[in-house]
């Protein structure tokens, strides 16, 4: 899956204003993009995006889960009840249905157990079934899947502009005084995860000088933006791209990796939402296309 991060060094406004990101020639760089966006396709693919076939938000007390559909999580193609969660503020706990045949990150389970909210712990399988609580900001969200999911079979793969090197550009690191933590909507639902940003990238594309808010996430810049493409030939949500920390204060932004939330290909799936600051006056014809508009 795709990373995210970035870093707090200072830099050179000048630098950001008077260099325009003349790609360095490089034999490799076509068949560098092409490597990426294959692997970018298979993640697609196989990491778990398309299998998501439902989402609810856990609230406090008991709720019961099941195939039954008149239980307030329903869970299709599974038994007509697969036990009971109970939440107290932070704790999160899982009765099992007496009989059901049910694991816990692997291990047989037949009583109640505390459920792990972090990746990749505490899944609750039964077949090809398999459920989990993750935390989105102050929320809690039940998120189930179904390895046999028919929309793994008829995706019909990634789709991308050709590739373009003036699209790949230097931009340079400004970083705040302090690190922000900034409440980040996320689709599909009314939680807001908090997202730490320690600085701008600024940078050169279609002769105007652009800005974008970065944000951490663990060894990389992560950058949400939305530009005069969204919503036509790009993903109205907006795209996400990833950059290397910034070194002397600068970095390259490569909008030729620019790719679509997972949110894209799955409604369950829910993303961040692209800052105001990083809507871009601009089209970037560079990146993952998107034609299956509502």
């Amino acid at each position: 899956m795709q990373k995210f991060s970035p870093a707090l060094i200072l830099s050179c406004l000048l630098l950001a204003v008077c260099v325009h990101a003349e790609p360095i020639a490089d034999d490799g760089y076509a068949a560098g993009i092409e490597k990426w966006r294959q692997d970018f396709d298979h993640d697609v693919r196989t990491g778990g995006w398309l299998t998501l076939v439902a989402r609810y938000k856990l609230e406090e007390g008991e709720t019961a889960i099941g195939g039954d559909p008149k239980l307030a999580m329903v869970v299709l193609d599974a038994p007509a009840r697969l036990g009971v969660l109970r939440r107290h503020d932070r704790s999160i706990q899982f009765e099992p249905e007496p009989g059901a045949l049910l694991t816990l990150d692997g291990k047989a389970i037949s009583g109640a157990v505390e459920l792990s909210t972090r990746p990749p712990t505490g899944r609750v399988r039964t077949g090809a079934i398999c459920f989990a609580v993750r935390q989105v900001g102050e929320d809690y969200y039940v998120l189930v899947r179904n390895d046999q999911n028919p929309a793994i079979k008829n995706f019909k793969g990634t789709t991308w502009y050709p590739i373009d090197r003036s699209y790949r550009v230097a931009a340079t690191f400004l970083p705040y005084a302090q690190p922000e933590k900034v409440p980040v909507p996320m689709t599909r639902v009314d939680s807001k995860d908090v997202l730490t940003s320690s600085g701008d990238v600024q940078f050169q594309l279609a002769g105007k000088t652009l800005r974008l808010k970065t944000f951490v996430d663990e060894h990389e810049l992560f950058i949400m933006f939305q530009d005069q493409t969204s919503g036509k030939n790009t993903y109205g949500g907006g795209r996400f791209l990833n950059a290397a920390l910034p070194k002397d204060g600068v970095t390259e932004l490569d909008f030729n990796k620019a790719f679509n939330p997972y949110c894209s290909v799955n409604f369950y799936v829910i993303c961040p939402v692209p800052p105001a600051e990083n809507r871009l006056p601009v089209q970037v014809a560079a990146g993952e296309t998107f034609t299956e508009h509502d």
